[in-house]
């Protein structure tokens, strides 16, 4: 690749401006913020936390004008998404979780995806990040993390919050591929004389573009962006003991879908029936918080998310060849109960235990699927119910060993219960007959348990060593595609449990204008799932089985680095190798002796940033990503690739102007690749690409109050 000569060019550019900026300022040293970690049991400073954990800041997503979820994967070390969405749905986290959800496969919660305390995970399509404080994304099995649990690690969206004072912004964007955006956050007391005990915050915000790619056969941008997100927060302080927060999250995503073309031009597409990927979600969650007069805390949270889905598109991708459509319409209920009594940190407890927190969690799952396949001569229907149900015990509890050492120990025990039932039928339209139909009930249950220990040392008041030994799993479950053959696909498929060790050091120097991380891992995944398909063309059937033991390995590391008063750099890297023994499917499909899907051996981003209150600010970020496997099924892998985002700006008073390009050198990458044959007249199994969004520019201009 040659765009590692015009980074080092980018790079040198930013910094000699910089440092001119820089010098020029009269203001006092920039020390790096503490950020605070809320997706762990316990919330702590980023820099207390033992645990591998990434945390971006609301200054550092806007200085990256950073628009959706989607635009950070690349910076954080170990993370990945899947493609053919037309947004991330599908995150992996150290080669854990899984990449579709395909008709007849069922929900995957093996990274959850979390936006304040609503449970989004496999619909992180409304990830936008307008009015966000943080994203915060913890590495490695989360036994405990808000009573739900993750066998790959969590991401967590936190919005701003409401405050005892009038506060706002407002936003629009335009760029290239017709990129409209607008958006408005405001909020403050509704009680002006006592605004402390009634509090709000509403944002909206609606985005338009064309998805990189025209239709020539109907002649239109079929792969087109509509996107409407809206949130409130509402903050209640009735009593000096008592806080109830709740929040509402309405969002309409009307995208189309339509991105592969059977010559991967990356450009054009060619199908006479394009596909929607459309998401409707209305999410609301309470939640309770009693200080109480006895050191204890206790904390209710109850949360409920309604999705209607849309997930459609052109089987042959042209129409020169055979015709079908596929159209898949599923609807999601999701509630959860989480309640917890937690001590007081900061009072003696008089015991060996000196922390302490005990919560229990149920959660209740329903997702009705219906899935057409139509072709001029046939129509073929898939119906899916699925049903599961979890509840929860968990604990943790700390004791200082010393003044400089710890110990915790947490503890999760979990009872599932999965129901579903597919039904398949096929409608012959020339006879007017039906094909003898299939339908499969299978049901599953099982006792899982998690759990961690971890020993804390405090090397310094300003340096932290932790070592970790986490048991995890991914609950076992059903399929449900009444299209497979129930004499070789599996109906069940076991649980798979992970033992995760890890080691590392966190800390911040020279007064704090250093702070970094790194992190050693070893992953032992016993059991592991493997999800399979079978078929041809648009016609395929979807099942998960258990394969054999794989592990995974590897480092994280990040790091700041205050420069100036107003310029620093910051990095992060993350390695990881991995392997998955030889495996023979209930089907005799056989796989293994590689590497596991989505564990690519390196991914690193270097970036710089410089911003002052007022005046010019800018901010060059690259990151490069090695090859990685999609699936653990078929050895098509993505190519690699490296990625330069760059911004310069100027702000004054509560305006500021950023001009911005993502992509700037318009390198070609993957975001999803397939190896299957679709085209005729053989049907020769072919490598297919969704090729990652081109170079894109434009203009942000806000308003801040």
């Amino acid at each position: 690749m040659h765009i590692t000569k015009r980074l080092l060019i980018t790079m040198i550019a930013c910094a000699t401006t910089l440092v001119s900026q820089a010098q020029n300022s009269a203001e006092e040293p920039v020390i790096l913020d503490s950020l605070r970690v809320t997706a762990d049991l316990w919330a702590s400073p980023l820099d207390r936390i033992a645990a591998s954990v990434t945390v971006m800041d609301e200054a550092a997503l806007k200085q990256s004008d950073v628009r959706h979820f989607a635009d950070l994967v690349d910076q954080i070390p170990n993370l990945s998404w899947t493609g053919a969405t037309s947004r991330p749905r599908y995150l992996q986290i150290r080669g854990v979780g899984e990449n579709s959800q395909y008709e007849g496969e069922t929900p995957d919660s093996a990274v959850r995806f979390l936006l304040d305390d609503l449970d989004l995970t496999g619909l992180g399509s409304i990830g936008t990040s307008f009015d966000l404080q943080q994203v915060e994304v913890l590495r490695g099995p989360q036994a405990g993390a808000f009573g739900a649990n993750a066998a790959g690690g969590v991401v967590r969206l936190v919005s701003n919050a409401p405050t005892p004072f009038w506060t706002g912004q407002t936003e629009v964007r335009v760029g290239s591929d017709s990129l409209r955006s607008v958006g408005l956050a405001v909020g403050g007391p509704l009680i002006e004389s006592d605004p402390d005990q009634l509090m709000m915050r509403v944002a909206l915000q609606h985005n338009e573009s064309d998805g990189f790619r025209h239709n020539r056969t109907v002649n239109a941008d079929t792969n087109v962006r509509d996107e409407f997100t809206s949130r409130l927060r509402l903050t209640w302080n009735p009593h000096e003991l008592w806080t109830w927060d709740t929040s509402v999250v309405f969002a309409d995503f009307d995208n189309g879908f339509d991105s592969y073309a059977l010559d991967n031009n990356g450009e054009f597409t060619y199908s006479d029936q394009p596909g929607r990927d459309e998401q409707r979600t209305l999410a609301g969650s309470l939640r309770g918080t009693y200080k109480g007069r006895d050191a204890a805390r206790v904390t209710s949270v109850t949360s409920g998310v309604r999705t209607k889905a849309r997930y459609a598109y052109d089987d042959d991708w042209t129409a020169a060849s055979y015709m079908g459509f596929s159209d898949l319409n599923r609807t999601r209920w999701v509630v959860n109960q989480e309640l917890r009594l937690d001590s007081d940190p900061a009072r003696d407890t008089g015991s060996w235990i000196d922390r302490w927190t005990v919560g229990a969690f149920y959660s209740a799952n329903d997702e009705i699927s219906r899935y057409t396949n139509e072709d001029p001569w046939t129509l073929r229907t898939l119906k899916t119910n699925y049903h599961s149900t979890n509840a929860a015990l968990f604990g943790q509890i700390s004791h200082d060993l010393s003044e400089q050492t710890r110990v915790i120990i947490g503890l999760r025990g979990e009872k599932i219960e999965i129901e579903g039932d597919g039904f398949s039928s096929k409608f012959r339209k020339g006879s007017g007959t039906y094909d003898p139909t299939s339908t499969l009930t299978p049901q599953f249950d099982d006792t899982l348990i998690g759990g961690k220990l971890t020993l804390e040392h405090d090397l310094s008041s300003r340096e932290l060593l932790f070592v970790t030994l986490s048991r995890g799993y991914k609950s076992g479950g059903i399929n449900i595609d009444a299209r497979i053959n129930p004499t070789t696909d599996p109906l069940t498929y076991a649980t798979e449990t992970l033992w995760n060790f890890e080691a590392g050091l966190r800390g911040n120097w020279a007064d704090r204008r250093i702070s970094g991380e790194v992190t050693g891992f070893y992953l032992q995944r016993e059991n592991t799932q493997v999800r399979d398909s079978a078929g041809f063309g648009g016609s395929y059937r979807f099942f998960t089985d258990n394969g054999n033991d794989a592990y995974v390995y590897g480092l994280e590391a990040a790091g700041s680095l205050a420069m100036t008063p107003v310029w620093s750099l910051r990095g992060s890297i993350g390695l990881m190798r991995s392997e998955l023994d030889r495996f023979t499917l209930s089907n005799g499909n056989t796989g293994g002796r590689r590497a596991l899907a989505n564990t690519p051996r390196y991914g690193y981003a270097i970036g710089t940033r410089y911003g002052a209150a007022k005046g010019f600010f800018g901010s060059a970020d690259f990151m490069r990503r090695a090859s990685q496997y999609d699936s653990n099924n078929q050895n098509e892998a993505r190519r690699e690739f490296e990625v330069v985002n760059v911004s310069v700006g100027y702000a004054w008073e509560h305006w500021s102007v950023t001009l911005w390009a993502k992509n700037l050198f318009d390198e070609e990458y993957d975001n999803r690749v397939f190896f299957f044959g679709n085209e005729g007249p053989n049907y020769t199994a072919k490598r297919y690409e969704d090729r990652a969004a081109p170079q894109q520019v434009g203009i942000t201009g806000s308003y801040r109050f």
